[in-house]
């Protein structure tokens, strides 16, 4: 599921969610310790720039005075309610078999920048883990939307 904010007032909010997939607790890195970056991309079939959204997350910090990021032995949660620097306020990367895997994003405030509406289908959604060694990337690919107008995009993947 991908929805897509951007009201004429400013409060452009963003969420996506990859919830049929598999990964192992090792592809997701380690977000409470380590140096590795973790962005939250689209795309689309326009003949604009790509990515049109390209936002970052990074590994460790604190966010007013609790870590920003949290682990268990399955999953990573990042929490920032000032959504700085790029405006992601919400991570949730789970490991698990096939179905139980996910990974939520939701990001909202003047530090998101949307890209203008209406996007051209399809549209690919990515996060993008690298640690200076290796990548990792989980995406959805939407090829039809329920909405997709000038001030709202709301799409449901496979």
């Amino acid at each position: 599921m991908l929805k897509i904010k951007d009201p004429a007032n400013g409060r452009d909010q963003l969420t996506w969610k990859w919830n049929r997939g598999e990964t192992a607790i090792e592809d997701l890195g380690d977000p409470v310790r380590s140096a590795a970056t973790y962005r939250v991309c689209l795309y689309d079939a326009s003949g604009n720039a790509q990515p049109l959204l390209e936002t970052q997350v990074l590994a460790g910090g604190t966010c007013g005075t609790k870590p920003c990021w949290r682990g268990t032995t399955t999953s990573f949660a990042y929490r920032n309610k000032v959504g700085d620097p790029d405006g992601i306020v919400k991570l949730v990367l789970k490991a698990g078999t096939a179905g139980k895997a996910k990974v939520q994003a939701a990001a909202k405030g003047v530090n998101l920048q949307t890209p203008a509406l209406p996007l051209t289908l399809p549209i690919t959604a990515q996060l993008v883990i690298a640690d200076g060694v290796s990548s990792q990337c989980w995406q959805t690919t939407f090829t039809t939307a329920t909405v997709n107008d000038v001030s709202r995009l709301k799409a449901v993947g496979p």
